[in-house]
């Protein structure tokens, strides 16, 4: 590197996660399941498509280091970095990787209409929903913003059950404040934890 090179100081440690979404040559869900990271497969729910494979790292990780067996996969898998925010309103935590048990990942990702306005706009939607969410089986909350480009916006849900999944996300009344962050409709994917 020479003087007039400089490098970027990316966030490190627990607040960064590794997202890293393929497509699975076996759409019937056979996936191996990496045991540092928190693996899962996609499901109907919400209308979202099964033969999806998601991965979620701790910290920034190489491409290499999330990708499993690459024959499980059809095409070259995105790899995306994220930063938690904490000092916006969320609850829980991610699920360990290795326990037993079932849950699910509720993944919302867009771009927001205006990051320097979205975490107040994000709390006050966020805040009023929590209770009830939290009564039908949202155990986790948590959201994060792009390493690279803070205008990513990333939602995990972690559900302890499938039952209430749709009626939450699919009631325009509760979804309509959130969709009001982002400059078009957000992917949302419903995931079953392996």
């Amino acid at each position: 590197m020479n003087e007039n090179e400089t490098t970027a100081e990316k966030p490190q440690g627990p607040d960064v996660i590794t997202i890293m979404l393929g497509e699975l040559a076996d759409k019937t869900g056979a996936v191996i399941k990496d045991d540092p990271h928190i693996t899962a497969i996609s499901t109907r729910l919400l209308g979202g498509a099964i033969g999806s494979v998601l991965r979620v790292g701790q910290g920034d990780l190489e491409p290499s280091e999330l990708n499993g067996a690459q024959s499980e996969l059809v095409l070259k898998p995105v790899i995306e970095r994220y930063q938690m925010r904490s000092d916006w309103f969320g609850f829980g935590e991610l699920p360990d990787h290795s326990a037993s048990g079932e849950s699910w990942i509720v993944m919302i990702s867009g771009r927001l209409v205006d990051p320097s306005t979205a975490q107040a706009a994000h709390d006050s939607v966020a805040e009023v929903g929590a209770g009830p969410m939290r009564e039908m089986g949202d155990i986790s909350h948590l959201p994060f913003t792009g390493v690279e480009d803070a205008s990513q916006f990333l939602s995990i849900d972690v559900w302890d059950n499938d039952k209430n999944i749709e009626l939450m996300y699919g009631n325009p009344d509760v979804t309509a404040g959130f969709m009001q962050l982002f400059v078009e409709p957000p992917v949302l994917q419903v995931y079953r934890v392996l």
